[in-house]
């Protein structure tokens, strides 16, 4: 598997993850549990290797220069959610931090949806494509 197509699985599978604890206000241990490793392996490739998310030469200047800092900030992000999952499941802090952090991560994954949506559908740079599985390509 390439680092581009695992980088996708767990994209995707991190977002499914994110829906399935929020959709009900609790979630089984094993759902939380597969969260705190997928985003440690996601955010573990992207502190090794570096992003793998580049802006698009339609951005203006000014996007394309905070554009590496708003993605190391969702990694941030994305990261202390786990943390404090993982902290949670195995007792070491009261329950509810890791809820709030989950409803975070969820709305700052609505406004990241939104953008690369709005540079798929405005700037026709195909942002969409370089996240979505091949056969999805046909569609957009």
């Amino acid at each position: 598997m390439t680092r581009r197509r695992l980088h996708i699985v767990l994209h995707w599978a991190v977002f499914m993850l994110i829906l399935a604890m929020v959709k009900g206000g609790t979630s089984a241990d094993w759902v939380r549990w597969a969260f705190v490793v997928s985003v440690a392996l996601w955010v573990g490739i992207a502190v090794t290797k570096g992003l793998i998310g580049k802006a698009g030469p339609k951005l203006g200047p000014r996007t394309r220069a905070i554009y590496p800092w708003m993605h190391r900030a969702l990694y941030g992000v994305l990261a202390l959610s786990a943390a404090l999952n993982a902290a949670e499941l195995t007792g070491l802090l009261s329950p509810g931090p890791a809820w709030t952090s989950l409803l975070v991560l969820l709305g700052l994954g609505a406004f990241h949806g939104l953008f690369q949506f709005w540079r798929h559908t405005a700037l026709y740079d195909n942002a969409l494509r370089l996240i979505t599985p091949r056969f999805m390509h046909g569609i957009l």
